[in-house]
């Protein structure tokens, strides 16, 4: 008999997705603090984002363990983040539905930890390349110059982005287990 990949989300799924998004949006307040510095340093808003981020969704996706969560995340998170900035939200989708794909590609959903690990380590990482991208394309060379200016400086806040996203995602997974095992969150 087949597994089924596919789940219909529930309103209270849609619901706690839509708070933990909301969660994670308040905790990235910071991000404005460092919004002049994002044309001389490459990654910052990565940097002082990912912690937050990768946390709350690993919560998120330990909860609701079905295929789309993560892009739902993503959607809600990106739809704020609209009205500051389109490329943020352009990054969003973009990467919510590669990483979606690749999970249900590799995983076939999330019902193993070591696939929300690595959907939530790839994150922040792969919005990156989709920011520089934006950037280059759509006119804000300034942003974009700044990856190629110093390429050392562009490779070490990379893998800084890389190693905040895999204690964040840890960090998550270990929460959820603690909350599941005191009662406090329940499938």
């Amino acid at each position: 008999m087949k597994e089924k990949i596919f789940e219909p989300f529930k309103v209270k799924d849609i619901v706690f997705l839509a708070i933990i998004s909301a969660v994670t949006l308040c905790t990235c307040a910071v991000m404005p603090l460092v919004a002049s510095l994002q044309t001389v340093v490459f990654g910052i808003a990565q940097v002082v984002t990912g912690l937050q981020i990768s946390v709350f969704f690993a919560i998120g996706l330990m909860k609701i363990r079905k295929p789309g969560a993560l892009f739902i995340m993503a959607l809600l998170t990106g739809l704020f983040q609209l009205l500051m900035a389109p490329p943020m939200f352009f990054s969003n989708i973009v990467v919510g539905l590669l990483i979606e794909l690749l999970v249900i590609l590799v995983f076939r959903g999330y019902k193993k930890d070591s696939a929300i690990f690595l959907a939530v380590l790839l994150y922040n990482p792969l919005s990156l390349p989709f920011n520089f991208l934006y950037n280059y394309l759509f006119g804000r060379e300034a942003m974009a110059a700044v990856a190629t200016r110093a390429p050392w400086v562009t490779v070490g806040m990379s893998l800084a982005v890389l190693a905040i996203s895999a204690l964040g995602a840890w960090i998550g997974i270990k929460i959820s287990r603690e909350l599941k095992k005191s009662g406090a969150m329940k499938k």
